[in-house]
């Protein structure tokens, strides 16, 4: 009897680990939630940047390939500058920034106040090749020159749009900052607003500028500000540090770039003609304030406001008077300064008759008025 039932325990047992063996081996072969997952797929790849390249949003991009592209097209560039004080002593000192070539004949384009007053200007390669260079045009009101190097054959980088460009976009600096030895410094950031603009020195506004957070230093100007594709899209021209307006706000770095489609339209000209062909109003001007305007009871809230006419320029021959607020320039609305401004740099041209409106206040009564204005050159400073 006992080994009766000895045996019926052994063959129970020896069922109950077959069985389970089974269920093992059916867990192992199903789908069920707590097997061991195959790897994840790769993750779905986004559209991103200005021409749609696309990247992986879970990773960080390429930034090594798409500058070991372009460095070939990137130069150190050193200006030797006389000065010449009131006593007719000179000094000599050194200028030094970056420079970026556009066309494969030689031509390079960087900042006017990197090469300004420079008698001789040194320019090298990213191979370490020294050449010296003509400067074939300079433009201070947009603080672009284009120089010319000897021969031809040069790796370049087109200047053209690419696309539109917009705030978060990765972007990329690459310049010779502080002139340190041993290549350019790259470095990289977004696109953290557009259309800025900034006094750049006295007299000097620059409008349509790009802003970036990308760190840009002393010698990086006139170097390129690239997208992921490695197109150009901007020219590295300011940086603003240390405290804000009032001294009580202090600044990390913000980094200023000309938009691609201004150092295209300069660049042209500069090749063409050696300088740049301004459309001029003979105007001083300044932003209506909507706040101030609704407080003295104007029915308008956008324009430009005529601070003074230059004597016989384009305006004062037109009939503008210094209070005059402009709305409207050859059927274009004139919100602020800054796109007026570049209505005159990219849609008129010097010697173009224009019909502008302008709102006038007379003894308390306003009025629109309509003038005929032609368009003159702004004289080169």
């Amino acid at each position: 009897m006992i080994v009766g039932k000895m045996r019926r325990i052994i063959n129970l047992r020896s069922s109950s680990v077959v069985m389970m063996l089974v269920l093992l081996a059916a867990m192992s072969c199903s789908s069920d939630s707590t097997a061991i997952p195959e790897p994840a797929p790769t993750a779905t790849q986004s559209t991103v940047g200005n021409e749609g390249g696309a990247l992986n949003m879970l990773q960080l991009p390429n930034i090594a390939d798409t500058v070991e592209r372009v460095r070939p097209a990137v130069v150190s560039i050193v200006a030797r500058i006389v000065r010449q004080d009131r006593f007719g002593r000179q000094s000599v000192g050194f200028g030094s920034g970056t420079g970026v070539i556009f066309d494969e004949s030689g031509l390079v384009l960087t900042n006017n106040h990197v090469i300004e007053g420079g008698v001789e200007v040194t320019v090298t390669q990213d191979d370490g090749t020294q050449v010296m260079a003509e400067v074939i045009g300079a433009d201070r009101l947009s603080d672009l020159a284009v120089l010319r190097l000897p021969g031809d054959y040069y790796p370049a980088l087109p200047l053209r749009e690419n696309g539109a460009l917009r705030a978060g976009d990765w972007v990329i600096a690459i310049g010779n900052a502080l002139a340190l030895p041993g290549g350019p410094t790259v470095t990289v950031g977004v696109v953290s607003a557009l259309g800025r603009s900034i006094d750049a020195s006295p007299g000097i506004t620059l409008y349509d500028l790009i802003q970036t957070d990308t760190s840009i230093n002393p010698g990086n100007s006139g170097g390129p500000l690239i997208d992921l594709n490695g197109n150009l899209v901007g020219i590295n021209t300011a940086v603003l540090r240390g405290a804000g307006q009032g001294g009580g706000v202090a600044l990390e770095g913000i980094g200023f770039a000309i938009d691609i489609e201004t150092a295209q339209q300069v660049a042209e000209q500069l090749v063409e003609l050696g300088h740049v062909r301004w459309a001029w109003m003979g105007v001083f001007l300044a932003d209506l304030v909507p706040e101030v305007a609704a407080q003295v009871g104007l029915p308008i809230r956008e324009g430009v406001i005529i601070q003074n006419t230059v004597v016989d320029g384009p305006s004062d021959q037109a009939g503008m008077e210094p209070g005059d607020i402009l709305v409207n320039i050859g059927g274009q609305d004139t919100p602020t300064v800054s796109v007026l401004t570049r209505l005159l740099k990219q849609e008129f041209n010097p010697g173009q008759e224009l019909e502008v409106e302008v709102f006038r206040v007379v003894d308390g009564d306003g009025s629109r008025e309509m003038l005929t204005l032609t368009l003159g050159e702004r004289p080169q400073q």
